[in-house]
């Protein structure tokens, strides 16, 4: 497999979507933090934060955002558009800065994994398996 091949920009996004997903799904119902509580003696107990959906004013769209865009990521992969793959791309890397105070870190290596998918994909279209061109000019000789 060559650095510059649509299958290696394609396997990449699917990560980058599974990623966004998998931080979704733990976000939502993993309990954020700790509360601190005053019991009727004077002590204070600590107890397990509020999860995600019960702290959210906006409910899961915060979650479903990179999600979407990551979809929409991977679906420019498969069917070879790099201009679609770039501009999801920026865009889920600029929901991970704005919301970097928040959830957006936990994204940052689906960004990653975006972006290598941008450096990967060529800059021709590919027919999905098929082989590069000078690969093609070796196999009829």
């Amino acid at each position: 497999m060559k650095w510059r091949d649509w299958r290696l920009a394609s396997y990449l996004a699917i990560a980058g979507l599974l990623w966004c997903v998998a931080v979704g799904v733990l976000i939502w119902f993993l309990p954020w933090g700790s509360s601190v509580t005053t019991s009727s003696t004077g002590d204070s107990v600590t107890g397990p934060g509020e999860s995600f959906s019960s702290i959210s004013g906006f409910g899961p769209a915060p979650l479903l955002v990179p999600v979407a865009l990551a979809t929409i990521a991977t679906w420019a992969g498969l069917r070879h558009h790099r201009a679609v793959l770039i501009g999801a791309t920026v865009l889920l890397g600029l929901y991970a800065l704005l919301a970097g105070f928040s959830i957006g870190l936990a994204y940052v290596p689906a960004v990653i994994a975006l972006f290598v998918a941008c450096m990967a994909s060529s800059a021709t279209r590919q027919r999905f398996g098929s082989a590069d061109s000078a690969d093609q000019r070796t196999l009829t000789r």
